[in-house]
């Protein structure tokens, strides 16, 4: 079965865009150069941009590319347990992993508490976020499973990435 990540990188690839990472560096197997991990931390924004030959893998648990840190190139192996982010670069839509984001993370984007209300996985750049389903029971209405806005809605949270051919 093919990761959430992987599958997003893919499909911003084969529309031309350009994939963008959020990781966490500080994440357990995760290969960087040291002062790379010592500066962003948790924070660490990669770009994997088709113009420049990553020689991009994607393995079982991790992805591993090329990359260049002010000039210096390194092997980089990333699980994608530390990816939390991955949004196309230039209009920001994408998928979040909340399940990997850091705690500092979670902290200075939504507050303290909040996080554990937070859905798994989310779109970002768009208002729609993936609502966690509800359990089925019997006796639901038709009103309720036909609600054509909530359908709508629905949808329109699933519309993350276009592209793919």
């Amino acid at each position: 079965m093919v990761h959430p990540v992987q599958s997003v990188i893919e499909s911003l690839q084969a529309a031309g865009r350009c994939p963008r990472l959020h990781v966490n560096a500080m994440f357990e197997g995760v290969v960087c150069p040291d002062f790379i991990r010592d500066q962003w931390r948790e924070r660490l924004i990669i770009d994997l941009d088709p113009s420049y030959p990553l020689d991009l893998a994607f393995l079982e648990e991790a992805l591993s590319a090329d990359l260049s840190f002010g000039g210096y190139v390194t092997r980089c192996t990333f699980p994608y347990g530390s990816v939390y982010v991955v949004a196309d670069r230039s209009t920001g839509r994408g998928i979040v992993l909340d399940q990997n984001m850091p705690d500092s993370v979670k902290r200075s984007r939504y507050g303290k508490g909040e996080e554990a209300q937070r859905p798994a996985l989310r779109t970002v750049g768009s208002d729609a976020e993936v609502e966690d389903p509800k359990p089925a029971t019997e006796g639901t209405g038709p009103a309720e499973s036909t609600d054509e806005s909530q359908v709508q809605k629905r949808r329109a949270a699933f519309k993350v990435i276009d592209g793919g051919g």
